[in-house]
C-alpha cells in the first residue's frame, strides 16, 4: 500500500503562510479605502451654508415663536411649482390667501432658492403681479440637478408670511 504523502510546506515563516497574506491584503484595503474617504472629507465641501449656525441654534426660540405668529395670521401660500429640469426655464405660479380663503394681494413676494452643498449657486427671484387678486408668477431656472431648498416670503406691510420645502431637479429631457 502507498505511503500517504508528507506535508514538507514550511509554516515558520509568516510570510509564506496564505492566511496571513490574505489578513494583510484585506487591511490594506480597508486602510487605503479609510484614508480615501478621509481626505474626501477634508478636500471637499462640508455643506455648512450658514456662517453662525451656532448663533442661530441658540435663537430657536425666536425662531418658534416666529412660527406661532405666522400660524395665526393663517395665510395660505399655494404654490404651482412643475417638475424642473436642470437648466430649463419654467413658470412658478402662487396664489395668496387669508384665513377665510379670499385672494389678496401683497407689497412683496420672494422666491430663495438655496443649494445645501453649494452657495454660489444660491439666489432669489420677485414675484411678478398677473390679472388677478393675490396672483403672482416668475421663471425660474435652476442651473443644476440634485436637491434645492426653496422658500416662498410674502409681506404685506409690517407682517411677513413664508413657507418652505425641498425639492429634486431632474435630468434635462
Amino acid at each position: 500500500m502507498a505511503k500517504p504523502k508528507e506535508d514538507t510546506r514550511d509554516w515558520s515563516v509568516a510570510w509564506k503562510n496564505p492566511f496571513i497574506i490574505a489578513w494583510v491584503v484585506i487591511l490594506l484595503v480597508v486602510l487605503t479605502v479609510n484614508f480615501f474617504m478621509v481626505s474626501m472629507a477634508i478636500v471637499t465641501n462640508p455643506g455648512l451654508v450658514i456662517e453662525d449656525y451656532y448663533e442661530q441654534g441658540k435663537r430657536m426660540d425666536v425662531i418658534l415663536a416666529e412660527q406661532k405668529r405666522m400660524e395665526k395670521l393663517g395665510w395660505q401660500l399655494e404654490v404651482d411649482m412643475p417638475i424642473l429640469s436642470e437648466g430649463k426655464a419654467q413658470q412658478v405660479k402662487l396664489a395668496v390667501k387669508d384665513k377665510e380663503n379670499n385672494a389678496f394681494d401683497v407689497d412683496s413676494a420672494i422666491l430663495y432658492y438655496y443649494r445645501p452643498s453649494d452657495r454660489k449657486l444660491d439666489g432669489q427671484i420677485t414675484m411678478t403681479k398677473v390679472s388677478g387678486t393675490g396672483l403672482y408668477e416668475q421663471t425660474i431656472t435652476l442651473p443644476l440637478k440634485g436637491k434645492w431648498d426653496l422658500i416662498m416670503e410674502v409681506t404685506k406691510g409690517e407682517q411677513r408670511y413664508n413657507i418652505g420645502r425641498s425639492i429634486m431637479v431632474q435630468d434635462p429631457e
